[in-house]
């Protein structure tokens, strides 16, 4: 009996064994959001911004425009706008209006009123909504303009233009008001319709040279009609009843052929979730294809989450449609494949597999999978709205960003993430909101004493909110990399700078006095569009060429503010630095930066530096500044990598010869009246200072030998025995034609900052 029992415990303990080898563990499968994340971040990773902005490029960025309005990535904001700004914020250059052309297909810079080289004018009008500079749509004002006056309504006689230019016109109308935009939309749309939709098919012919019966399929003869082709309609039908006002005299027009479209689409979808190049006949080319499919699933999808489509019928297509994007299209790197290279036709010479990938591909695909995440939140039904009160606990006025944890919000309104939640105030007015890096909520409060603030939050869908906090590098002046807020705006100089040997170690401080982004605008007036007018002239007339600098330039005040603050080869504003044998090691210009946050409300980089060798170390510096809309202060995080050894780690404000007498040392600050450069023409003062509420050894003003730019030392926190670890601290600045007219002044605001990080605001959730 013993053996037999040992035997059956010998045999079971056996047999688990074989179960737990044999039993698969099954991986969790992503979210929408990491799919979202991943593919984006994938291509922009593989793909530099500094390409043209034709039709191909452009498709890209209006599927990586949607998921940054989506997620709030800044990243992709940056990509976005590096490549507008590469561009120009042109499409084709050709300036004469008389040589325009778009009768015909052609890449030539004067196809100007050919839809690819329109759909730029897309992120453009995108990136001008949330940071409005009149130069960056001033060429889309110009050629839409111009196509809207003209008495013919046959530019768009392929079917892809409807995607590439009809959201132009409503985005046109969006930003100008003007319904001169939407008419001339129905009147060239009218035109296309009426020549390319085949109404018992309810699908579009590509443009005119495929009408049946002058192109026949494979399949009896029928009638040939190019997946991406109907793709480009539906979505841009989409986009354009996402922009239209619901009012607009045309617009049942449009929804009843976005519904007929709908319709002829989702008939003739694949067993395998996909729709073939040829859709009516996959034989003419077989097998799945991408792009085409992704463009339906997003217009497909875009018309159940707006109550166009019923989800009975169109649910069914569109979760075949997912599974073939995710399992099939979707590749183990996060690249997307099977997307049929660039053509007019169901062209079955043209190979399509795992490794056909393209840019208006991955748009495409970021559009379906936004689209997706916001009917996966519809899906997960509503839930009650979520109470957040700001208390105030000191006895002044308190104002600051406070932060929510994400992930508390999303929970509480039942929604799996991204900006499909609205904040109001307690009289019911939608406010701004920001996503930061850190998966938190930001919100601006403003609280009276001993006094509370609340918000509610409800789902919905946000407006686009005008960006407050800033920044960018700066390639067209040497890697610039410059920031700003409505207080003030700063920079710092980058690799280009280095190349060239010039010392310039510290930030910068470019002063404004309007709560208006003015960087931009700065750069461009003088770096793009002046200087190069300014070197001609000189070499004409020196004369000219210098006055012509004079009245354009930013080094001079025209009534918003100059870059007056004198760097070179010292600390400028609030740059650490190490101390050696007692002297400072100045940090050289940044090697890399990476973006973090930027939005209405704050905005974020980390700098990393070269390697320098200190000692017997060989050190790397990271910075990571931060800048709230409302605040004079950077925050600013500095650490070191490769320490063995500890030295003394300093930050503070150059304290320039003309005025040695105005510098403040407390414990725990240092602030400064600097009285900026070309005194009789600024005839100002420059408020700087830099707060150490973790505390510091020492302050102290201080001269080291290697100093320059009329400097006579340095303002500085000290800490000892630092031996590379993360250091916080805060620099800022005011202006006496700003916001804070004395240094008496400044002494208050600093007091009241420094109260306001020691005892902020307190945040409650209900």
């Amino acid at each position: 009996m013993k053996k037999l029992t040992l035997l059956f415990l010998v045999l079971t303990l056996c047999c688990t064994a074989d179960a737990k080898r044999k039993k698969k563990v099954v991986p969790k499968p992503p979210s929408t959001i990491e799919i979202i994340t991943k593919v984006n971040d994938q291509w922009q990773a593989t793909h530099r911004p500094e390409v043209r902005s034709f039709w191909d490029e452009a498709a890209y960025h209006t599927g990586n425009m949607e998921a940054y309005k989506l997620l709030g990535n800044a990243r992709w904001l940056s990509y976005s706008d590096a490549w507008a700004r590469h561009n120009l914020w042109q499409g084709a250059r050709e300036k004469d209006p008389s040589k325009w052309k778009y009768a015909n297909y052609g890449e030539g810079q004067d196809y100007v009123l050919f839809g690819d080289w329109q759909i730029c004018f897309q992120t453009y009008l995108d990136i001008y909504e949330m940071q409005p500079d009149d130069y960056k749509i001033a060429r889309a004002l110009e050629v839409m303009d111009y196509e809207v006056r003209q008495p013919q309504n046959d530019f768009w006689w392929w079917a892809d233009a409807l995607y590439m230019v009809m959201p132009v016109m409503t985005k046109l109308y969006k930003t100008t008001g003007d319904v001169k935009y939407l008419d001339k939309l129905y009147d060239n749309f009218k035109w296309s319709d009426d020549l390319m939709f085949d109404k018992d098919e309810q699908l579009y012919y590509r443009d005119a040279k495929y009408i049946w019966p002058k192109v026949k399929t494979a399949c009896n003869g029928g009638k040939s009609f190019w997946a991406r082709g109907d793709g480009w309609v539906l979505a841009g039908l989409a986009k354009v009843l996402s922009d239209m006002p619901k009012d607009y005299k045309h617009r049942d027009f449009f929804e009843l052929r976005f519904r007929q479209l709908a319709e002829g689409v989702a008939r003739v979808q694949r067993p395998g979730g996909y729709w073939s190049r040829s859709m009516l006949c996959e034989e003419d080319a077989p097998g799945p294809e991408t792009s085409g499919t992704a463009f339906f699933t997003y217009g497909l999808l875009w018309g159940m989450n707006n109550g166009i489509l019923n989800r009975s019928t169109f649910e069914p297509v569109v979760a075949k449609a997912w599974q073939y994007l995710v399992t099939t299209a979707l590749q183990p790197d996060w690249s997307v494949g099977y997307v049929q290279p660039i053509g007019e036709k169901p062209d079955p010479t043209k190979t399509v597999n795992a490794r056909s990938q393209a840019n208006f591909g991955t748009g495409a695909f970021l559009l379906a999978a936004c689209e997706h995440l916001r009917y996966e939140n519809l899906m997960k039904g509503n839930r009650a709205t979520v109470k957040v009160t700001i208390n105030n606990p000191s006895n002044e006025y308190r104002e600051q960003i406070v932060e929510l944890p994400a992930d508390t919000i999303y929970n509480r309104l039942n929604i799996l993430g991204g900006r499909q939640f609205i904040v109001y105030d307690a009289g019911g007015l939608e406010v701004p909101y920001q996503l930061s890096s850190d998966k938190t909520i930001l919100i601006e409060a403003g609280v009276r004493p001993k006094g509370t603030q609340t918000f509610t939050i409800r789902r919905g869908t946000p407006k686009v909110y005008k960006t407050v906090c800033y920044g960018r590098i700066f390639p067209e002046r040497k890697d610039d990399f410059a920031w700003e807020n409505d207080r003030g705006a700063y920079r710092v100089y980058g690799p280009a700078l280095q190349k060239t040997g010039e010392k310039s170690y510290g930030v910068d401080v470019w002063t404004k006095n309007t709560p208006e982004l003015v960087l931009d605008q700065r750069y461009w007036i003088e770096d793009v569009v002046m200087m190069p007018a300014v070197e001609k002239l000189r070499k004409e007339n020196r004369q000219r060429g210098d006055s012509l600098y004079r009245l354009n330039s930013y080094h001079n005040d025209h009534g918003r503010g100059s870059d007056l603050y004198r760097v070179g080869a010292t600390l400028g504003c609030g740059t650490p630095a190490l101390v050696v044998d007692d002297e400072l090691v100045y940090p050289y210009c940044f090697k890399s930066y990476k973006v973090l946050d930027m939005g209405p409300l704050r905005f974020s980089v980390r700098l990393d530096y070269n390697p320098t060798v200190i000692g017997e170390d060989t050190i790397t510096e990271h910075r990571v500044i931060t800048l709230d809309k409302g605040s004079n202060f950077n925050k600013t995080t500095v650490n070191y990598d490769g320490f063995t050894t500890t030295v003394e780690l300093a930050a503070g404000v150059v304290v320039h010869q003309e005025d040695r007498n105005n510098v403040v040392l407390a414990k725990d600050y240092v602030h400064y009246a600097d009285p900026t450069d070309n005194i009789p023409v600024n005839n100002c003062q420059l408020f700087v200072g830099a707060l150490f509420p973790n505390g510091v050894s020492e302050t102290v003003v201080k001269q080291f030998k290697k100093v320059d730019s009329g400097a006579v030392g340095h303002a500085l926190g000290i800490v000892d025995n630092y031996s590379g670890e993360p250091y916080t601290y805060y620099f800022g600045s005011a202006w006496s034609k700003f916001d804070v007219r004395t240094q008496a002044e400044w002494q208050q605001r600093i007091d009241w900052t420094m109260r306001n990080i020691r005892q902020p605001l307190k945040v409650e959730i209900k």
